[in-house]
């Protein structure tokens, strides 16, 4: 979104002006510490980055990046104002502190702007209500990772704070064992090869026992940052660049048009954009396929088929498979 700054804004601080911009483009939410904290991030005078202080001047052109703060107003914390919904919920595994579970494609974790229902945290709401164990101390009723909308796959959820705390932390720390299947597509020549002679239940047994060997493993280790030419996807490279963060995936073919990946870090978009720098793009994903180029993506073939993780209490080492 591109304002050219006339004479009657002149002088008037750049974080007010985006504040009254975003609320008008329907994020009501919006703060000026919020604004302050992240516009150079989400905003650009003529081009450069600035600080939040700038008072604007007539003939400026201020570019507000709608995407950027869509996402980042979703991603805000907004349990005060969930709903409780019934809805179905594929539960693989419950105690008295988790929920382990299968997310379909096509449902959104957490509600964000323009999206307040139907989500899976608005499900957790009212199953959790209806057994009378709902903290509502938790953050968005307990989640503790996310999957993208066309993303099927095992998540596991938080019942209490303290246990969330615990989750959210071996996460961070990357404690945590997530392996994701994907059927793909080849666009151009590629230096990954398959690994025909061994089974997915051969890899996930090897990482159970923590006996994996990685050497037949392609290691994507670089860095994912927002592509300047189309803002709704990231992009990976080998180096680092302008607003990136280091990502690492370990990539197995398993035949011409099915990969395994083990992700290290959890960034937005990782696997995606990475198979894309490698050639090869995912099936049904519409965004990172060259021939659409389309934003939604609801029937990508991309499904997180393992995960395991140390219990927050038994402290035992507990896996969970749906393939």
């Amino acid at each position: 979104m591109k304002i050219h700054i006339d004479l009657q804004h002149q002088g008037v601080r750049v974080d007010k002006f985006v504040e009254e911009q975003l609320k008008d483009l329907g994020f009501k939410q919006a703060t000026r510490s919020m604004i302050k904290n992240n516009i150079s991030l989400g905003c650009t005078v003529n081009g450069n980055r600035i600080k939040p202080s700038y008072k604007l001047k007539e003939k400026d052109i201020l570019n507000i990046d709608e995407q950027f703060w869509k996402e980042f107003f979703a991603n805000k914390d907004l349990s005060e104002e969930i709903i409780a919904q019934k809805g179905d919920l594929d539960i693989m595994y419950e105690d008295e502190y988790i929920i382990v579970l299968f997310k379909p494609k096509n449902l959104v974790v957490h509600p964000g702007v323009g999206n307040r229902d139907n989500t899976l945290v608005n499900y957790l709401k009212h199953y959790l209500q209806e057994k009378d164990e709902l903290d509502v101390n938790m953050d968005r009723v307990g989640v503790v990772h996310r999957l993208d909308k066309g993303v099927s796959g095992v998540m596991v959820v938080a019942k209490t704070k303290e246990v969330q705390d615990i989750l959210k932390k071996q996460f961070a720390n990357r404690e945590v064992d997530k392996l994701y299947l994907a059927n793909v597509e080849k666009f151009k020549e590629s230096k990954l090869q398959s690994i025909e002679e061994i089974t997915i239940k051969e890899v996930i047994d090897c990482i159970k026992c923590s006996d994996i060997d990685y050497s037949a493993w392609f290691d994507a280790k670089g860095y994912i940052g927002r592509d300047s030419v189309n803002r709704y996807r990231m992009i990976f490279k080998l180096y680092e660049f302008k607003g990136s963060k280091f990502a690492q995936s370990y990539i197995l073919p398993i035949s011409k048009d099915q990969m395994l990946i083990k992700i290290i870090t959890g960034r937005m978009h990782q696997i995606r954009a990475t198979l894309f720098s490698l050639g090869y793009h995912i099936v049904g994903d519409t965004l990172y396929n060259q021939a659409t180029r389309k934003i939604s993506s609801p029937n990508i073939m991309l499904q997180s088929i393992y995960l395991s993780f140390t219990h927050p209490i038994t402290k035992e080492r507990v896996h969970f498979t749906k393939i």
